[in-house]
């Protein structure tokens, strides 16, 4: 070896194959530092291995790439599976699932709406998929992951208690506080049947401890409200809640709890020595309500528990409103028939208390006080009345804003008080006292009870042609009201003699609404009351009066979270009333939260209301149906477990008393 060759300590170790460079050889190089370059030009080790791979013919010939099906086999799987998806957002998206080796890799839309067939052979359309979302797509971490619980687990202090017996103090029927650790004891893992025994010996306990008199004392003793403690009965089972949740999120899995509330009653059988007829299950709280997600003026309105229209249906509007809604994040599923229908020219208004997801999409945004939505619908309705904005013909043809009021009662006048028939019918079906209603696809019209009937009896419009006050029937709408030949005041005071002989002074509803409006909610007020500007206050009015019987309103569950939630339905239904937006494919309102149709399953009732004491085992016959249990709201345990009360006065009414809890 030279001793001028700087490198003639690496080529000792040097390898002997030409072109390769082992570990140890790289470091010494590296090292070296000044005879790098020299090392580079020695043609005993170059780096051949950087050399580009140069491939004539590839399909001649081709260098082994066997390593590259691993890759290229990364998506493939064993079996694949289709479910729905159904968490709280109530969407039930179709996903597939794919697995691998017995795990679920992954998950993703079935692309298959577009072939469903409805039972007229109706064919749905492919505009609906790939319908799914982001968290629906992360689930499988959900499925797999370190929070999910997969086996039972029971609270320390709980399992202490029942180990123990349940013991309670003899007077109050209180528990030990040692026993009451939530949020602050572990959980002790169990087996599965020792779950279930706990469960039943923890239900015994419960029904056991508060049934009769001494029943009645220990809850006194506890500080229910007296009137919570006798509307259970002296009946410990009547302490025992079942919430259901949303039929749609698993008709079995979920409504399955009133199910069991129902079939609680052989608990009570058992427990009070009663027999089948006496026996009564738990209480079942109530869900659509409780969430908010109800807008309880919309029965009030309407009679319908909530009226909506079908998201995919934004394409039909001129103009959309989204109130009180986050569309993009809370229906991320349905966000794109929005996309699309601003693509085809609809305006989108986003009114919210906060800068959302969907108020970057808007036409026209605005910001709002936080349950002021009754007082900005009603300055909205202001700038259409004092503009003269509304449409007058859809108000008197189809509204009751014409009808008549009394001024020395404030009741609406009746016909059968002013000694006038009304030639048109109820517009609805009545069923007589015990009369089941038909099967839903079979009903064609409104069901009426028939103890209802005078609450639909005609009203009074005073007729401009005749001079004279006339009866209309509730069915007196649309062309039928045409043939009628009326045209109903709107304002004024009119003097109208009534069977008994008396005169009485009547004003139209919307001569009185008018009022109430003008002088309490012009844009000026409205701004003061709602933070929004009286500027974007007119521009949203007109741009709803542009747009008749094109406008549809998307109203989502944050108004519904305040006391004045009924006012806000019923001022948006009469802002849409003036601007001819009620019940119609491009116009109308509707109600986004929860998903509320049990109605869906024509056999729930069966399913959940199933008599306990004579359980159908017969697949072919229908289940004897007796519902045992009474629903109740949970808004009343959220409030402390208390009734309403104003003062000394109870508030909420004897149908809608609460047991305790």
């Amino acid at each position: 070896m030279r001793n001028d060759d700087p490198l003639g300590e690496l080529a000792e170790d040097a390898p002997a194959s030409r072109g390769h460079l082992d570990r140890r050889s790289f470091l010494k190089l590296c090292g070296a530092g000044v005879g790098l370059s020299a090392a580079l030009a020695a043609d005993s080790w170059a780096f051949s291995f950087l050399e580009p791979l140069q491939v004539e013919n590839p399909l001649k010939a081709y260098p082994n790439r066997g390593w590259e099906r691993i890759y290229r086999d990364l998506f493939s799987v064993d079996s694949s599976f289709t479910f729905t998806c159904a968490p709280n957002d109530t969407h039930n998206c179709l996903l597939r699932a794919h697995v691998r080796s017995g795990a679920v890799v992954r998950l993703g839309p079935t692309f298959a709406y577009g072939d469903a067939v409805d039972a007229t052979g109706g064919r749905s359309t492919h505009r609906w998929d790939p319908r799914c979302c982001q968290k629906g797509l992360a689930l499988v971490r959900r499925f797999y992951g370190d929070r999910r619980c997969k086996h039972p687990m029971v609270r320390s202090g709980w399992l202490d208690w029942a180990r123990a017996g349940f013991p309670r103090d003899a007077q109050s029927g209180r528990v030990d506080e040692r026993y009451l650790r939530r949020g602050r004891d572990g959980f002790v893992r169990v087996t599965w049947k020792e779950a279930y025994e706990l469960v039943a010996r923890g239900l015994q306990a419960i029904a056991t401890a508060y049934n009769g008199e001494d029943g009645k004392k220990r809850l006194l003793a506890q500080g229910f409200d007296a009137e919570m403690v006798e509307a259970a009965g002296g009946v410990g089972m009547q302490t025992i809640k079942m919430r259901g949740g949303m039929p749609l999120l698993g008709i079995t899995r979920i409504f399955g709890q009133y199910r069991f509330a129902n079939m609680l009653a052989l608990l009570d059988a058992h427990v009070r020595k009663v027999d089948a007829a006496q026996a009564v299950g738990a209480r079942g709280w109530d869900n659509y309500a409780w969430h908010t997600d109800l807008p309880p003026g919309h029965p009030m309105v309407t009679g319908q528990q909530t009226v909506d229209w079908d998201l995919c249906m934004a394409e039909r509007a001129k103009l959309l409103v989204v109130w009180g809604m986050n569309w993009v994040t809370t229906k991320m599923p349905d966000a794109h028939w929005m996309t699309e229908a601003r693509l085809k020219g609809t305006k989108v208004v986003v009114i919210a208390a906060e800068y959302s997801a969907t108020m970057n999409k808007a036409d026209v945004a605005l910001v709002v006080r936080p349950g002021t939505t009754p007082a900005l619908a009603l300055g909205l309705c202001h700038v259409l009345l004092e503009e003269g904005l509304f449409d007058q013909e859809f108000v008197k043809s189809s509204t009751d804003l014409p009808s008549l009021v009394r001024m020395d009662t404030l009741e609406r006048l009746s016909a059968q008080d002013a000694g006038l028939e009304a030639s048109g019918g109820l517009g609805a079906d009545v069923l007589a006292e015990g009369q089941a209603p038909p099967p839903a696809p079979k009903q064609q019209r409104a069901l009426l009870p028939e103890r209802l009937l005078g609450r639909f009896a005609p009203f009074v419009v005073w007729d401009a042609k005749r001079g004279a006050a006339v009866a209309v029937a509730r069915d007196d709408v649309g062309e039928r009201w045409k043939k009628r030949g009326i045209d109903p005041a709107l304002s004024g005071t009119f003097r109208v003699k009534l069977t008994d002989g008396r005169e009485v002074e009547c004003r139209p509803v919307f001569d009185l609404v008018r009022e109430y409006v003008r002088e309490n909610f012009d844009p000026a007020t409205v701004e003061r009351i709602t933070w929004a500007p009286a500027d974007g206050v007119r521009a949203i009015a007109r741009e709803i009066a542009k747009n008749p019987r094109a406008t549809l309103f998307a109203v989502g569950m944050g108004p519904n979270q305040f006391f004045n939630n009924d006012l806000k339905d019923r001022t948006i239904f009469l802002l849409a009333a003036l601007t001819s937006n009620v019940g119609f494919v491009g116009g109308n309102v509707g109600s986004y939260a929860g998903n509320y149709r049990a109605a869906y399953f024509n056999g729930l009732g069966q399913y959940v209301a199933e008599d306990p004491f004579a359980v159908q085992i017969d697949p072919a016959k229908p289940a004897v149906v007796k519902s045992r249990f009474k629903f109740e709201s949970v808004h009343y345990w959220n409030h402390g477990d208390r009734i309403l009360h104003a003062g000394k006065e109870r508030i909420t009414g004897k149908t809608h008393l609460p047991t305790p809890t």
